[in-house]
């Protein structure tokens, strides 16, 4: 079976056999009968006991090998120990699909681990599918099939259908939150928990979705990036699709990582590294359960912002002026109203309220129960605004009419608009639920509602770039480190300029740094022993003339052999000083274990690690995107020029960032690291002035 024909039948089996049941419907092991006979389940139900003759009125068989029929998904709620030899019986019984229930496995530490190792062979060399181990199983909502023990299973309300999938790796956490979005009146289609992901994991269960048709809106809780390549590939899919990729990934700090670790046995990896795959590739992040709820909320709407352009209506000044806050820190723009647009609405609210956005129409609303509908309909027809956000406290029967009216206009435009109700459950959950039962995002505060619809304007505006890696740029690496001289030819060969040098092996070379180059000079060691050179005395600026380099060069030799004795010393590396004004920046590679390779751009020199002003990319880069990395760092302003000066050359630093992006890229097998700093941006031109080549271990063959 194909991945997609393994999960289509998970999903939608016609028959299931249950390994392990219990008749004691409260347990783990009786849960799932209890749920498929609750839930009113019109496939075929095998029960496996070999404790029992029957169950809920069902035959109950002594292992499933003494099934009648045809088995499309067996759920084995057994113990760990006991998983390899139900396997063999599955395997005999021509049962592809299998449900993982039990815990015990890598989870728990060594001896869990080698087991799963052995279980997940088995089910390779027996061509089975598995979700779990340690999971809590699936809903399919859309026809109301629950294959598991989830608390959620057990509604008497039945289960609202909708267009969210949903794809969590902690089946608690997921299936609370699906309890949560449903209180709310969010629909889904599925829920998958795909636990320990020995087999099945949660991006083959993105993508399942993103292929659904009945799936408009795709989420997904994570602890771990099975397969960096494979995100990637899902959030351009996604894009592509303009599904949104709604993600909550845990393991953020020290100790989510370690948590992670005993909780499903997953290596996090860096966030600071998936945090930038995200906003490059449109994937919207959650920060906890509440804001995936929010995100769930204004995306299953199906609507789409063309700009940041927001219009705000409220009948409060003060919820106005909130809401104009939280627009300028989240980066909306509140948009000026064009004339026209302003005479439409001073027209419609009293004269003591205020047409400027935030429009404030007063509590004259209340009495006058059109003027925030009317104020409302004439921004639908506003073509300088991209997204509505209304703001109401109205209570009792008048909130229920306004919201109801609000409902019938959002109904008539593609334009959002989405809705603040404050105010207690009594008194304004009538409206509340009259926004909810039409699917018109609504939040209990301003701030909930303004970074909804800042989530919603980023990833519509969002575009991706398709860009060819030039294996032109590909090298053969032969020793662990390029240290300054080879690495500075490589960098050359990029098409950014290092100043002109010469590596003196000896006294007897220093004549010829006189003929050749220009002072001032400067001096410094070449080991692979010793990355900072400075720590150790290996530098030396200024060099003014002959005699003065012979100095140095001495004090060099000596001050490097007396801090680092067992050092190799290639030689000392005499380049002409660059003069002319300039800012120091620092462009660098470095490799992601989940994601490859990554460029970075920011301030230089030796405050780099003190300022921490930079900006990040999954190489390779476009000139544009190259462009956005400057504009997105603190020193920016600084480039661009500050109290009459002109700036600095942004272009070449540009042309150096795409250049050296495209060789991330093209090395990617191989390359961990890579330092240019500090690289001098002139106002024409810029020069790089040291850089270091670091190659994975794996991939180093020492000379």
């Amino acid at each position: 079976m194909t991945r997609t024909e393994a999960i289509e039948r998970l999903l939608h089996p016609k028959s299931v056999a249950i390994v392990g049941v219990s008749k004691d419907f409260s347990s783990i092991s009786g849960k799932p009968l209890k749920n498929l006979l609750e839930h009113h389940y019109s496939g075929d139900i095998y029960p496996v006991n070999p404790k029992y003759d029957s169950i809920g009125g069902l035959t109950c068989y002594d292992s499933v090998l003494e099934i009648p029929g045809e088995v499309d998904v067996a759920l084995l709620a057994v113990s760990a120990l006991r998983i390899l030899s139900i396997l063999d019986e599955c395997e005999q019984k021509g049962i592809r699909s299998l449900i993982l229930f039990g815990s015990g496995f890598a989870e728990v530490g060594e001896e869990g681990k080698a087991l799963q190792e052995k279980v997940e062979q088995k089910a390779k060399q027996a061509n089975l599918s598995l979700l779990g181990p340690n999971c809590l199983g699936l809903l399919n909502v859309k026809d109301s099939l629950p294959l598991g023990f989830a608390t959620s299973f057990e509604t008497e309300k039945g289960f609202i259908s909708g267009n969210v999938g949903f794809a969590s790796q902690s089946g608690a956490l997921g299936f609370s939150l699906f309890g949560i979005a449903q209180e709310q009146g969010i629909g889904f289609s599925y829920i998958i928990n795909t636990g320990n992901q020995m087999d099945i994991n949660t991006i083959d269960i993105m993508d399942y979705l993103l292929d659904d048709s009945d799936t408009n809106v795709v989420a997904g809780y994570l602890e771990s990036i099975p397969n960096g390549e494979a995100f990637i590939t899902l959030a351009k899919k996604a894009k592509e699709k303009q599904k949104p990729l709604l993600i909550m990934k845990a393991g953020r700090s020290e100790i989510g990582q370690e948590a992670a670790m005993s909780h499903t046995a997953s290596m996090t990896g860096s966030d600071e590294m998936f945090q930038t795959i995200a906003k490059q590739y449109g994937v919207v992040i959650a920060n906890d359960v509440d804001d995936l709820v929010d995100l769930m909320k204004i995306f299953s709407r199906a609507k789409q912002m063309h700009g940041k352009r927001v219009a705000t209506i409220s009948n409060s000044g003060a919820a106005g002026i909130t809401m104009a806050d939280y627009s300028e820190q989240l980066g909306l723009d509140l948009v000026r109203l064009e004339e026209s647009t302003l005479k439409q609405i001073s027209s419609i609210i009293p004269s003591y309220g205020s047409a400027v956005n935030p429009i404030d129409v007063t509590a004259q609303a209340l009495k006058e129960q059109h003027i925030i509908a009317d104020t409302l309909d004439v921004l639908a027809n506003a073509s300088e605004v991209d997204a509505i956000v209304v703001q109401t406290t109205f209570g009792g029967e008048l909130g229920k009419k306004v919201c109801e009216r609000i409902v019938e206009i959002d109904q008539q435009t593609e334009k959002p608009i989405v809705v603040t109700v404050t105010g207690s459950e009594e008194l304004t959950g009538a409206g509340r639920k009259a926004l909810e039962d039409a699917n018109v995002p609504v939040y209990v505060t301003s701030y909930k509602t303004m970074y909804a619809v800042e989530k919603l304007s980023t990833f519509t505006t969002t575009t991706l770039e398709d860009i060819d890696v030039q294996p032109s740029f590909k090298v053969n690496a032969s020793e662990a480190i390029w240290t300054e001289v080879i690495a500075k030819q490589t960098v050359k060969d990029l098409g950014i300029e290092v100043p002109k040098g010469i590596l003196v092996t000896g006294q007897e070379q220093l004549t010829n740094v006189s003929n050749e180059l220009a002072y001032p000079v400067v001096a410094k060691v070449i080991s692979d022993d010793i990355l900072h050179k400075s720590d150790v005395g290996g530098v030396e600026l200024g060099i003014e003339n002959s005699a003065q380099l012979r100095e140095s060069y001495e004090h060099i030799v000596q001050s490097v052999s007396k801090h680092r004795p067992t050092a190799t010393v290639d030689g000392i590396l005499v380049e002409e000083m660059m003069q002319e004004k300039s800012v120091e920046m620092f462009i660098g590679i470095q490799h992601d274990v989940d994601f490859g390779p990554f460029i970075v751009c920011g301030l230089g020199g030796i405050y780099i690690e003190v300022f921490k002003d930079y900006s990040m990319r999954h190489a390779p880069v476009s000139k544009r995107s190259a462009y956005q990395m400057i504009d997105e760092l603190k020193s920016a302003a600084i480039l661009k020029g500050v109290r009459g000066h002109r700036g600095y050359d942004v272009d070449a630093l540009t042309d150096a960032i795409v250049n050296l992006s495209q060789f991330a890229a093209a090395n990617q097998d191989r390359i961990q690291e890579m330092d240019l700093n500090p690289v001098f941006v002139r106002e024409q031109g810029l020069q790089a002035l040291d850089a270091i080549i670091v190659w994975r271990e794996a991939d180093r063959v020492h000379s």
